[in-house]
């Protein structure tokens, strides 16, 4: 009868161990949702994968992020408008330019920026649902600096596209308050960002204003 015990102990531990680890997996498939079948793919299986996951999890909540007040949300909202009056002359700068918007505010957010694998992976625990955006943005970006010859206004347009729901979200305050107007701007042509750009766009005698208004980006 002892060892039939033993043997009952024993099978009860490892149906509890392995009940454990699917409830694990199944939070961290839940959490990072698209991001976490990709990261399989990359890592090459689910054990690795799920401790990238979990130690990306991990410096994430050792960051110090702290929300933009109601005057930061509005001059980044500001440099927006420029970037984008900007896109239909010169879709590859206002691109750049949208990459480099990106990563100011999340500077003064608190998220690391020095390397773009790790500004990646940071955003991708806050806005997992945004990461692939970010992903394919950046890289649509990168290829274009290159002179990519695949890189046509197509692409362009869906890189800024993605940078623009990652920045939009990225200007989310405590109070859950966005950017309203831009919720409908995927499906966006040449004519409507201009519009769209052309409505707020302040007025000035400065002939290249882009370059003037970045000055300002630092609080």
């Amino acid at each position: 009868m002892t060892w039939l015990l033993i043997v009952a102990i024993v099978v009860v531990l490892v149906v509890g161990a392995v009940l454990y680890m699917q409830k694990r997996s199944a939070a961290l498939k839940e959490q990072f949702g698209p991001e976490y079948d990709r990261v399989v793919e990359e890592q090459g299986g689910r054990r690795s994968a799920e401790a990238h996951l979990r130690d990306r999890t991990k410096r994430h909540d050792a960051l110090e992020l702290v929300e933009l007040d109601a005057e930061a949300r509005d001059r980044y909202a500001g440099h927006w408008t420029l970037v984008q009056a900007g896109f239909v002359d010169d879709p590859t700068r206002a691109v750049a330019e949208a990459d480099a918007l990106v990563e100011h505010v999340m500077r003064e957010r608190g998220y690391p920026v020095d390397e773009w694998d790790e500004r990646f992976e940071m955003v991708s625990v806050d806005h997992p649902e945004l990461a692939e955006n970010y992903r394919v943005a950046h890289a649509i970006h990168v290829r274009g600096a290159d002179g990519a010859e695949d890189v046509d206004i197509d692409g362009l347009r869906e890189a800024f596209q993605r940078y623009r729901s990652l920045f939009d979200e990225l200007l989310v305050d405590a109070d859950g308050l966005d950017a309203e107007d831009d919720e409908n701007d995927d499906d966006m042509d040449d004519d409507e960002l201009r519009d769209d750009a052309q409505q707020t766009v302040p007025t000035t005698t400065n002939p290249n204003p882009l370059e003037e208004s970045h000055r300002d980006l630092q609080p």
